[in-house]
This record gives structure tokens, C-alpha cells and sequence, in this order.
């Protein structure tokens, strides 16, 4: 026995899948993200010359900082840059369960991150930011065109249209 509801219909299907597209590719910015600047923390750490240009800017500022207090600056570093990459971590599982406020919310932070890169003149940084920012943007929109469809599908639950 097959249960079917109306999102299961092939037609809306077909209009939903795109949209649920873009959805997991915003999941995966955000996650590409805290990957890449974890990455970036650890090549600080080991005192490496080359850094993702996809990384937060405040991992950077932090890694810099950091760097000047010595030893116990690495354990900065750990520990700082992760609560950063746990962060975005979390928004990109929140927005894979749905969550539009994990778009939202990634989206400001991110977008701070890159006022940051400007008052430091890193022209390219901010850039890449502002394109990463475009590209969630258009996840979420997605985002809650799918969420209207999801619930535009439930007989009984839709909001009715007041003049």
C-alpha cells in the first residue's frame, strides 16, 4: 500500500524538486564554509603561508590575535575557531531539517563576517562573501517557496486568502 499525498502528485513533484535543489545547496555553503575555515585554523596553527578565501574572516582576525600569545595561542584558536565552525555547522543541519531561521541566521552572521573582511581592505574576501551571501539567499528563497508548496499541499492546513 502506497500512501500518497497531493506533494506526491508527479506535476507538483516535478515543480517541487528544483526548489528542493537549491535548498541542499545552501546546506552545502554553509558546511563548505565551517569545512574550509577549520582548514584555514589548522594551516594557522601549523603556521602555513596558503588560507582558503571561503573561510570566515573572524577566524582569521582570532587566528591572528592568537597567534601573538605563544603556545597557549593555539588553544585559542581551538577553541574559538570552533565555536565559529559549530556555528555554521548547525545552520546547515537546521536548514537541512527546514528550519528558515537557520538561513537567516547564517546569512547575518556571514554577512557581518564580511563587514569584518572590509574594515581589514580584503577586497577579494568580501567579494567571495558577497557571492556566498547571493547564493544562500537564493536557497532560502527556494527555501520558503518549497515550505508554501509543502503547505499549500496539506489539505485542511492552508492559511485562506483575506481581501
Amino acid at each position: 500500500m502506497v500512501l500518497r499525498t497531493p506533494l506526491c502528485h508527479p506535476r507538483r513533484w516535478i515543480l517541487a524538486f528544483p526548489l528542493s535543489c537549491a535548498c541542499g545547496a545552501v546546506r552545502g555553503w554553509f558546511f563548505t564554509i565551517a569545512l574550509l575555515s577549520g582548514v584555514n585554523s589548522v594551516l594557522q596553527i601549523f603556521d602555513a603561508k596558503i588560507r582558503f578565501i571561503f573561510g570566515l574572516g573572524i577566524t582569521q582576525v582570532v587566528d591572528g590575535v592568537a597567534r601573538g600569545m605563544g603556545q597557549g595561542g593555539t588553544v585559542v584558536i581551538a577553541v574559538v575557531d570552533g565555536l565559529f565552525i559549530v556555528m555554521l555547522i548547525l545552520c546547515s543541519r537546521w536548514a537541512k531539517a527546514g528550519s528558515q531561521g537557520a538561513f537567516l541566521g547564517g546569512m547575518v552572521a556571514y554577512a557581518l563576517d564580511g563587514v569584518l573582511l572590509l574594515l581589514f581592505s580584503m577586497w577579494l574576501d568580501a567579494a567571495v562573501h558577497a557571492y556566498a551571501l547571493w547564493m544562500i539567499w537564493q536557497g532560502y528563497t527556494a527555501s520558503r517557496e518549497l515550505a508554501q508548496m509543502q503547505q499549500a499541499a496539506q489539505p485542511g492546513l492552508s492559511h485562506p486568502r483575506l481581501p
